[in-house]
């Protein structure tokens, strides 16, 4: 499979992959261990993903010419590596359909609540498949042009000054104290998760090790201060006790907003933020094709394969009148898929390199 992408590329690839639905309740689901030293929990999150993303980088240094799905097969042999890859290709799918499932909660509560879970599953399964079947370069340069997004939901955030804000709701800095903040992180931390396309990406980026590790420390940065940057205006917006009960602070943040040419940018801004959505999916939709397959065509059968697998399962999970708990077993495959095994490999890659040097003394 083509394609070899810029670092540049890489950029918007990490950050698209990242930002997504889960900043819309950040700041109420942290709030409630951190208070308002919540922005604070999100950049000590973004310190902990710098440290995973350094070990990636390491780790993919060190093997420049494989991707993840290859490193398993190398480190764990050719049955128990392919092992693995399936369960990695079986996550993989279950994010995409966790997310999708969320996307559509979201749009029928605040913009379609007559239109059938179904149908909207299925309009963003057929458009993630439509991309995700491209080359990595097409791909990619979606994802640039749709990071113009970014800056629009930017510069309408700021129409939010206008409303009455209070400082004194995140003041004194550290009142929260450091293990609240600390517990806080971990919640920032699973609405940040998307770094690992790294693993799979890195292989096919034209660029110098030093210029690759200097492009996703900046797409971090982004995101942790893009992230950051929302949830302090919603901590000096509400009280903590209005963010306890709003479930998407940023959404009714933008909601009683209302100015002479435009009215409810809750709408506007949740209807350009279905693009970033929907390029979570599509993002999975590749990293599940790529786990198990080596050659173009077969990676394209199985994005259909996989299209089809997420369809089914948001579908079910759609009539479901919780989440929580399939939330939680997500968090702890989170920890052990994404940052267990590669650091294990990660441990690993230094045994071996050990075990050659003694070969060749």
């Amino acid at each position: 499979m083509n394609n070899s992408i810029t670092k540049n590329q890489l950029f918007f690839l990490v950050i698209k992959t990242q930002i997504g639905i889960g900043l819309l309740s950040l700041p109420s689901d942290i709030q409630e261990s951190a208070g308002g030293d919540a922005w604070i929990s999100v950049l000590g999150s973004g310190v902990v993903i710098q440290l995973l993303i350094l070990a990636y980088w390491h780790l993919c240094s060190r093997y420049p010419e494989k991707n993840l799905s290859q490193m398993t097969v190398l480190f764990f042999g050719k049955y128990i590596g392919r092992a693995v890859n399936c369960i990695y290709y079986g996550f993989f799918v279950l994010i995409a359909g966790y997310a999708c499932t969320l996307y559509v909660k979201l749009i029928k509560v605040w913009l379609l609540p007559l239109t059938p879970s179904w149908v909207l599953i299925l309009l963003i399964i057929v458009i993630g498949i439509y991309l995700a079947v491209e080359d990595l370069r097409v791909i990619a340069r979606f994802y640039q042009l749709a990071s113009v997004l970014l800056f629009v939901l930017f510069a309408m955030s700021l129409a939010t000054f206008v409303n009455d804000v209070h400082l004194s709701n995140v003041l004194p800095v550290g009142q929260a104290g450091i293990s609240q903040i600390f517990k806080g992180s971990g919640k920032t931390f699973f609405a940040m998760l998307g770094f690992e396309v790294i693993l799979f990406f890195i292989a096919q980026v034209k660029a110098s090790p030093r210029e690759v590790m200097k492009t996703l420390t900046l797409a971090n940065c982004f995101v942790t201060l893009f992230y950051s940057y929302f949830v302090f205006i919603c901590l000096i917006g509400f009280s903590q006790e209005a963010l306890s009960k709003v479930k998407e602070p940023v959404l009714f943040l933008l909601r009683g907003l209302s100015f002479q040419l435009f009215d409810r940018l809750d709408l506007i801004f949740l209807s350009i933020w279905i693009i970033p959505m929907s390029t979570t999916i599509v993002s999975y939709l590749c990293l599940a094709g790529k786990t198990l397959t080596t050659t173009r065509k077969t990676y394209q059968r199985m994005v259909r394969i996989s299209g089809v697998l997420i369809l089914m399962l948001a579908i079910y999970m759609s009539t479901r009148e919780s989440l929580d708990t399939f939330s939680k077993w997500m968090e702890y495959g989170y920890l052990i898929m994404i940052a267990a095994v590669p650091l294990l490999m990660w441990t690993m890659s230094f045994l071996l390199l050990s075990y050659h040097k003694r070969r060749l003394t």
